[in-house]
Formats: C-alpha cells, sequence, structure tokens
C-alpha cells in the first residue's frame, strides 16, 4: 500500500508544526470540550451519503495553496478547509455556506470544537453570505485566520480567532503546501500497472491483478474528450491512481463505474468506497477544470495547479494554487484516500485542556498552555508543541503518522494567572501509541489553586542627605512626604514621616500591580544654620509591581545658612546709684543723659580758668 511509501514523508512534514497560539476574543460561547469519536471508517466501510456525522478525522479534507472562492450558488466544504491564502464566501444569491460539517455528506468530520476552517490570510463573507461551521457536531468548529474577519457566522459554540499570522493559523499543518508537492512528485514517479486506453468520449482503465495499488497513467487532452470514466478488473479494496500528464486540463465527467457497476449515484451501495480508492494527480497542471453539475468520484491532487469547479466533489481536493467552487448547489464530500499519507484519514492525535479547582473561575477562557511532543521518525527526533485554550477547544497535532509511532506528551511553560497558583498538571494519556485510522484524544487536566498571592505590590521612603551643612542635621529631624494615586477611579492622598538618619518607611503594600504612585515632600524642617534645596526623589514615580516592594529615596541638600549681623547700639550706659547701669533709677540713660554730666564738667573746668586769669590781672 502507499501507505508504508508516503508515511514518513507526509509525517516529517506535518511534524514541523508550531504551536497554535489564539489570540482574539472568541465570536460566541466557549465549547465543551468533548472527546472525538477515535477512529475513521475501516477500509472498505466508507459510508454512503448521509446526514448524520459518524466519524472523526482531522487531516486536512480540501486545501487551496493560494486563495479560496466560495461563489455562485456552492453551498458545502465537508472536513477541514485549509487555506493558505485569502478566503471568500460570497455566493451570488446569498444564503448559508457550510464547512466541517454539512448538511449531508460522508460524515467523516474533524472533533467537535477543532478548528474546521483555518485561513492564512484574510477570511471575508460577503453581506449577504453566512458562513456556518461545525453544524450537527458538540462543540461545533472553531475558526482561525491569520488576518482579518469579516461577515457573518455561527460556529456553534466553538471560537472565532483572528490576526494570529499565517504560521500560527494554520498550524499544525503551516507547511501543508510542501506536503501537496512531495507526495504529487512521489504518486506521480510511480510506474503504471494498467493500461488506458478512451473511444468514444470514454476512458476505461483496466487493472491488473493483485492487491497492489492500480497505477494508470493518461494525457490530459485526451483525458478532457471523454465524460464517462470506467474502471474494470481492479481487485478489491486497493487504491486506484490515476497519474495526469499535461499543463491545462478541462474534464467533465458525468458517469464513473467501477467493476461493472455505477457508482457516483448516491444510491449505490459502494459510492463511499469507490470515492475513497480513486486518486487523480495533476503533477504538471496549472489550470485544472472539474465541470459539470454531476458527482466527481476521488480525491485531486494538483500542487502547481489553480482549479475551478463547479461539480460536487468526493475525496480530498489538495490544490498548490487558488480554489474556486462556482457552481449550482454544489458540494464537497470528505472522504480520505485509501492510499494513505497525506491524503488518508491516517493515525494521530488531538488534545484539550480542561481547568478544575477553586480558582478555575479565575482563568480566562483565552488562557493558553503549552502541550508539548516528541516521537521518533525515521530514527531521529522530532519534537513539536500545540497551544491549548482552557475553554477546552481541541488542537490537533500532526496526522498521518505512520502506525505504531509513539508519541511522549509534556506541558511546558504554565501561563501566570493572578491569583492562581497550579497544582501538577494530569496528561491522559502522556504516550501516544498511533494507530492506523485512530486519532488518539488526550485531555491536559490543570489544577487552580487560590492561595497564590494576588497580584499586589508597594513602596517605601528613605531619606538622604548631602551639602555642606548635612553635620548640622540631627539624626532625629523629621520630614514629611505626600504620596498620591488612582485606585478604583479616585485620588488617594496620604503622607509618610521618615527621619534624616535614613531609615526605610513603609507606604502602603497592597496596592494592585499597575498603579502609578507620585510624591512630593511638604513642610521642610527649621534648623539653625541650615538651607534646604529643591527635595529629589529617586525614582521620581513608582508602577507596582507585582510581589515587589519599590524603595523611593528622597534626597535634601543641606547648605550653610547666610550669618546675619546683630545691630550696636553706640550710646553708653551711666552707672545708677547702686553700681548698676543707668541714671540710679535703674532705667536705661539715655544719650542726653550720658553727655550732660561731661559737658558740665568742662564749663566747670573752663569758668575756674577764668576766673584765676581775673585774679592774676587784678594782682597784678
Amino acid at each position: 500500500m502507499l501507505r508504508s511509501i508516503l508515511g514518513a514523508t507526509t509525517a516529517t512534514a506535518l511534524a514541523l508544526a508550531g504551536a497554535v497560539t489564539l489570540a482574539a476574543a472568541p465570536a460566541a460561547a466557549a465549547p465543551t470540550a468533548a472527546a472525538p469519536v477515535p477512529f475513521c471508517p475501516p477500509a472498505g466501510e466508507m459510508p454512503g451519503i448521509g446526514n448524520v456525522p459518524a466519524y472523526t478525522d482531522s487531516n486536512v479534507a480540501v486545501f487551496a495553496g493560494g486563495d479560496y472562492l466560495a461563489t455562485g450558488s456552492s453551498a458545502e466544504s465537508e472536513g477541514l478547509l485549509l487555506v493558505q491564502g485569502d478566503a471568500v464566501f460570497d455566493k451570488t444569491n446569498g444564503g448559508v455556506f457550510n464547512v466541517g460539517a454539512v448538511g449531508v455528506g460522508s460524515g467523516i468530520v474533524p472533533p467537535g470544537g477543532s478548528t474546521m476552517l483555518a485561513v492564512g490570510g484574510d477570511l471575508t463573507v460577503a453581506p449577504t453570505t453566512s458562513v456556518h461551521v461545525g453544524a450537527n457536531v458538540d462543540g461545533g468548529g472553531a475558526v482561525a485566520a491569520g488576518g482579518a474577519a469579516t461577515g457573518a457566522f455561527d460556529l456553534y459554540g466553538a471560537t472565532l480567532t483572528v490576526d494570529l499570522g499565517r504560521a500560527a493559523a494554520m498550524a499544525p499543518n503551516e507547511d501543508f503546501q510542501s506536503v501537496v508537492d512531495d507526495t504529487s512528485t512521489t504518486l506521480g514517479a510511480l510506474p503504471a500497472t494498467g493500461t488506458t486506453s478512451i473511444a468514444f468520449g470514454r476512458v476505461t482503465f483496466t487493472g491488473t491483478p493483485g492487491d497492489a495499488m492500480q497505477v494508470f497513467d493518461v494525457d490530459g487532452a485526451d483525458l478532457a474528450s471523454t465524460f464517462e470514466v470506467f474502471f474494470e478488473a481492479i481487485p478489491a479494496d486497493v487504491p486506484i491512481l490515476i497519474n495526469v500528464t499535461g499543463d491545462t486540463m478541462l474534464f467533465a465527467p458525468n458517469y464513473f463505474g467501477l467493476n461493472g457497476e455505477r457508482v457516483d449515484a448516491f444510491s449505490s451501495p459502494n459510492f463511499g468506497n469507490a470515492a475513497s480508492r480513486i486518486l487523480w494527480n495533476f503533477p504538471a497542471a496549472s489550470s485544472v477544470a472539474l465541470l459539470g453539475s454531476s458527482q466527481f468520484m476521488g480525491s485531486v491532487l494538483a500542487p502547481n495547479a489553480s482549479i475551478e469547479v463547479t461539480a460536487s466533489t468526493n475525496g480530498r481536493m489538495h490544490v498548490g494554487g487558488d480554489l474556486t467552487y462556482s457552481g449550482v448547489g454544489n458540494e464537497h464530500h470528505n472522504y480520505p484516500w485509501s492510499g494513505g499519507g497525506s491524503l488518508g484519514c491516517g493515525g494521530g492525535f488531538s488534545a484539550a485542556k480542561v481547568v478544575t479547582g477553586g480558582g478555575a473561575s479565575l482563568v480566562p477562557d483565552d488562557t493558553v498552555f503549552t502541550l508539548a511532543y516528541g516521537y521518533e521518525l525515521d530514527g531521529r527526533q522530532v519534537t513539536g508543541t500545540l497551544s491549548l485554550r482552557a475553554d477546552g477547544t481541541v488542537a490537533n497535532g500532526p496526522q498521518g503518522l505512520p502506525d505504531g509511532t509513539v508519541v511522549h506528551l509534556t506541558e511546558v511553560d504554565l501561563p501566570a494567572v493572578p491569583g492562581v497558583q497550579w497544582g501538577p498538571a494530569t496528561i491522559s494519556p502522556d504516550v501516544v501509541t498511533i494507530a492506523a485510522g485512530e486519532v488518539a484524544h488526550v485531555t491536559v487536566t490543570n489544577t487552580a489553586n487560590t492561595n497564590a498571592p494576588s497580584a499586589v505590590g508597594g513602596f517605601s521612603v528613605a531619606k538622604a542627605l548631602g551639602g555642606e551643612a548635612t553635620a548640622l542635621v540631627p539624626g532625629d529631624t523629621e520630614y514629611t512626604v505626600q504620596y498620591r494615586y488612582e485606585l478604583d477611579g479616585e485620588t488617594v492622598t496620604g503622607t509618610l514621616t521618615v527621619r534624616a538618619d535614613g531609615v526605610a518607611v513603609d507606604g502602603p503594600q497592597g496596592l494592585p500591580v499597575g498603579t502609578v504612585v507620585e510624591f512630593t515632600e511638604i513642610d521642610l524642617p527649621e534648623i539653625d544654620g541650615v538651607e534646604w534645596g529643591t527635595p529629589v526623589f529617586s525614582p521620581e514615580t513608582v508602577t507596582i509591581a507585582d510581589g515587589a516592594s519599590t524603595l523611593v529615596t528622597v534626597t535634601n541638600t543641606a547648605t550653610d545658612a547666610p550669618v546675619v549681623p546683630t545691630p550696636i547700639d553706640p550710646t553708653p550706659e551711666t552707672p545708677g546709684d547702686d553700681g548698676t547701669p543707668g541714671d540710679g533709677s535703674g532705667l536705661a540713660s539715655t544719650g542726653v543723659q550720658a553727655v550732660l554730666p561731661a559737658l558740665l564738667a568742662v564749663l566747670l573746668v573752663a569758668a575756674g580758668i577764668t576766673a584765676l586769669v581775673v585774679r592774676r590781672r587784678r594782682t597784678a
């Protein structure tokens, strides 16, 4: 079987998948994590067309390496729709376009709550169109967009996330283009095992006995002239591969027969089995048109082509260029190719998060947890991660892994959630052995405890002095620092008293993280011989950090105050009768009182001298 041929190539490419990081708010209520059906349909037991989802398949059903357009009156695309470019849903007359799970189809759908529509670029839904994702599936279908998403969606409880970037939106299939390229090249190199004949508008592929895959070659130009397809002498249950050569292909078949039975009618009991066995490979084509309004049977692989489809398709549709569905009521029904690999249902695993414990309500739905996986492939170790949302959205790991691959799972880098302390994670199972046709579901349970410290912090203030007059400042001198911050929309103020000795004083310590505190110093103390400079705060403001108390230092510069001389009284004092300064009455002498005795003495001396002179003159 080709499963063994393609298994290593496909799994290697898918193993390059990175973590899915969902960032935008959900468009609807969060889904409930539900374990998907753990198997794909067994080989040879593919269901016919119906309206009840019955099997789980996480592989890519439809891939457009360019842009995707649903227009005309096209109606549905069953399975995972992966678009590397932009996606536009614009029905000519408006209405609903179903993705993931459809009204009538194979019933082979992605797990409930998982991504069913992933777009690397922008996602646009026209005003008269509505896209429904995951209808009739428990948990609905999630949508991931690398760019913007506009328009009407109904996700049945799952999430819409936008602005992820191409790689994250497409993960774990961001490298799917290389998977398509490699698979087509590998298949195209296989030699034909049967014969091809064309006559009268009919192409007949005649097989050879045995249990090996039946391989046919056909020229695209010759095939374009036919409208009936017959497969004859094909061994039971084996895959059928048709390698189509040529650059341009227009093909509008309206009849498919397998070993004498028409199998493209819904009434055929082998409708599903026939669709799942046939694969059309266009390794060199740049343009393919699948026209008409009938049921086109089989998967399509065209790594370099842009394809326009007006028929309904049944199988996988993996296209490297643009993909347009523009028919009248045409649908895509998801039938994995029985040859396996990236086109098959394959084996793989998915995972979802469950949060329990007293602090579970504190964990936002969009909180992302990281699940690491590792396994051995072709003798080398492959590792990767999945991003699991707290709301239980299912994330798909690599699909199409070889049978028997053992995958080991661990949780790393638990997210920080205010008020929550995480208990040990429980991964069930923590080791997965891949089995063909099965998608193992892993549940990762985390217990959120509420005994963790709250997301609060605080600050403290200390005094520092500088300047030449610092020695004049006693160590117990007190200073008043005022603080201010906003809390719950109100301004809160308070003061702290700090001392010149530099001992730090705590301010409020239970402030919410992010609170901004401002400071000023008021009422500087008066100290003889000291003049204060402008206070300097370091830091000037504080933004509260979780569990931290920020120290603020306020520095004051003390300089010598200028000396002011004391005025001197020029009037001497006269002793009083008791020997004390004054006039004897105990009162201070005035200037006039002090001068009179001296003046009197001078006058008496002068009078004496005059009298003496007169006396001498008389004697002579």
